[in-house]
């Protein structure tokens, strides 16, 4: 499998060799190096290398309780107790996966799975033997194979970007090819972020925290990857962090294999890879999991499979720059955060929000009463920047990361073609005001009209702890209007969305990059600091896929109309309009009887 974004390694030839080696074999072991699981019995020495401070690899004895034959469809597995009081005094420790077990003096695997709240230190071991199949066959990259429902969205519907973060989560559980040991997610972001995210991050497969993100010291900087040391998977990095945290199992050549389990489970796959240093291990009877943070960059992780990660030492990784300004009325200091974000279709949306919610709360929590004004811009290859600019009240960062986040991963996700974004940029400023306001009543200047006349109509709105404000809005009513009751609606911007959503859904639909392009800008430009009033009039016409023919003569319609078409048509539908802006968030809708004579 792979995603949009990925490119497959280009092997080194002593990979290759491994690789030839290991196939001409069967991928038969070196029994001076490996151990095999039709090896092992109970009674033989075993232990694992992992740290539980700093950098410092320790070795761990272990007991062997029994060989787990058909532990999972084809795979064998190992089960081993910890013997040490460390071990002991944690249960499973979430990080460890990846330690590499010793049998005997040889590598026999890695710890890949365990038992929150057990009393024992119970661990399964992935034998050697399928970890380093970890990208033996080819991944196919399916990012753009031609189905409108090939990435689990279905694009032959209007674009809808609330349904699109609904989506997300089960499609990130669903792509996990099988159950897995939760990994530590070491985020540098407040710890009310790390909290309000804890449940989308457990079914993501995480235990998250809050910590550092820094790596000041010279020693640290200098930090390697070595096997039994720490192995991270960067989903984002610079000046915010978001890392998973595991250990290396063994290193060949460039190639390093780790976790003992998969990590998004998606096959081809590009991850920022990096070592990193343990504060300390935190135990709970509970879940107990390693506290730390990664490192530098210093390769890429490439396969992401079942029994294993594997990545490469030295290869750059494709990532997408992100750069987050916060203004914030209570801060003397423009904040700016340069980032990068990793590559995959549904981790990067989900990463790239929480990001975003944690920018804008670096220097504490929002007031009670809050104003979000933001400016976005995501860069694409070969089209034109995608502007977002809005305004939110009362619902903190989400409306400004959700709206970004959910563009993002439609483009990443789409079944055209694969899409390159070259950049992000947000600008986010905060106010402690309270800006919503709802429509309460309206009084229109007259309800019995004549076409071409005008009709105003005088809305009062209502706000918390503000006085009511009138706002006037007239609209012309159409020269050519036939006779007849016609419906005058006050709409805030969110029932305006909706209104035009069911009249012209043709102007969300997407069939190509370019009307896909399109389709998000349309979504992304209605702002929330606007009045609309609205009538619904007669229209002629049709509206064949994207494209709207208003004013069709009857003849042309029924030719356009022949059932031997294959391309669906559907009617024409018309309205007119007129919009003011405002200083409020409006939120309601007020509808008016109209006759016209």
């Amino acid at each position: 499998m792979g995603h949009n974004g990925v490119f497959l390694r280009k092997t080194t030839i002593s990979a290759w060799l491994i690789l030839l080696f290991f196939n001409s074999l069967g991928f038969g072991l070196d029994s001076s190096k490996y151990i095999s699981v039709d090896e092992i019995q109970t009674d033989m020495e075993a232990y694992c290398l992992t740290v539980f401070s700093g950098t410092k690899i320790e070795r761990f004895d272990l007991k062997i309780l029994s060989v787990v034959k058909k532990a999972g469809p084809g795979r064998d597995m190992i089960l081993v107790m910890g013997l040490d009081e460390r071990f002991k005094n944690s249960s499973a420790v979430h990080g460890c996966s990846g330690s590499p077990v010793f049998i005997d003096g040889r590598l026999a695997g890695a710890l890949a799975a365990g038992w929150d709240g057990s009393l024992d230190s119970l661990y399964l071991v992935r034998p050697i033997e399928d970890m380093l199949e970890t990208g033996s066959t080819e991944d196919i990259d399916e990012g753009a194979n031609g189905s409108t429902i090939a990435s689990g969205y279905d694009y032959s519907k209007p674009i809808d970007l609330d349904v699109f973060l609904q989506k997300n989560l089960d499609l990130i559980q669903q792509h996990q090819i099988e159950p897995r040991m939760a990994l530590p997610l070491a985020m540098s972001l407040p710890a009310e972020v790390c909290e309000t995210n804890r449940e989308t991050f457990q079914r993501m497969g995480f235990v998250p925290f809050a910590a550092s993100g820094d790596i000041s010291s010279e020693v640290e900087l200098d930090i390697k990857l070595e096997q039994g040391g720490t192995l991270a998977a960067v989903l984002c990095g610079g000046d915010i962090s978001i890392a998973a945290i595991g250990t290396v199992t063994e290193i060949v050549d460039d190639q390093v294999y780790g976790f003992g389990h998969s990590f998004t489970g998606r096959g081809a796959v590009n991850f920022p890879m990096a070592a990193g240093v343990i504060h300390t291990v935190v135990a709970h009877r509970q879940s107990s999991f390693k506290f730390g943070k990664s490192g530098p960059v210093q390769g890429t992780l490439l396969f992401d499979q079942a029994a294993a990660v594997r990545g490469t030492i030295g290869q750059e990784p494709k990532t997408i720059p992100l750069k987050i300004n916060v203004k914030r009325y209570n801060d003397p200091k423009d904040r700016i955060y340069d980032c990068f974000i990793a590559i995959e279709r549904n981790y990067t949306p989900r990463i790239l929000l929480v990001a975003l919610d944690g920018a804008g709360r670096m220097q504490g929590q929002l007031p009670f009463d809050e104003t979000v004004a933001y400016q976005s811009e995501i860069s694409v290859q070969g089209l034109e920047p995608i502007q977002i600019n809005n305004i939110s009240s009362g619902q903190g960062f989400m409306p400004a990361a959700a709206e970004m986040a959910s563009a993002v991963g439609l483009l990443l996700n789409n079944p055209f073609e694969e899409v390159v974004i070259e950049s992000l940029e947000a600008n986010i400023q905060i106010e402690p005001t309270d800006r919503v306001s709802v429509v309460w009543a309206a009084d229109v200047s007259q309800t019995t009209v004549k076409p071409g006349q005008r009709v105003s109509v005088s809305v009062t709105l209502k706000s918390r702890r503000a006085e009511e404000k009138q706002i006037h809005i007239s609209l012309k009513i159409p020269e050519d209007l036939p006779k007849g009751t016609y419906p005058l609606q006050v709409l805030g911007p969110a029932q305006y969305q909706q209104f035009v959503s069911k009249m012209a859904p043709q102007r969300f639909l997407a069939v190509d990059i370019p009307t896909l392009h399109t389709a998000l800008q349309e979504v992304l430009e209605y702002r929330r600091d606007r009045l609309y009033l609205v009538m619904q009039i007669p229209a002629t016409g049709l509206v064949m896929r994207q494209h709207e023919l208003a004013d069709l003569p009857p003849t042309k319609m029924l030719l356009m109309q022949d059932s031997k078409r294959l391309t669906q048509i559907e009617p024409y539908k018309n309205w007119v309009e007129n919009s003011i802006e405002i200083d409020r968030i409006v939120d309601g809708t007020i509808k008016i009887e109209l006759t016209v004579e």
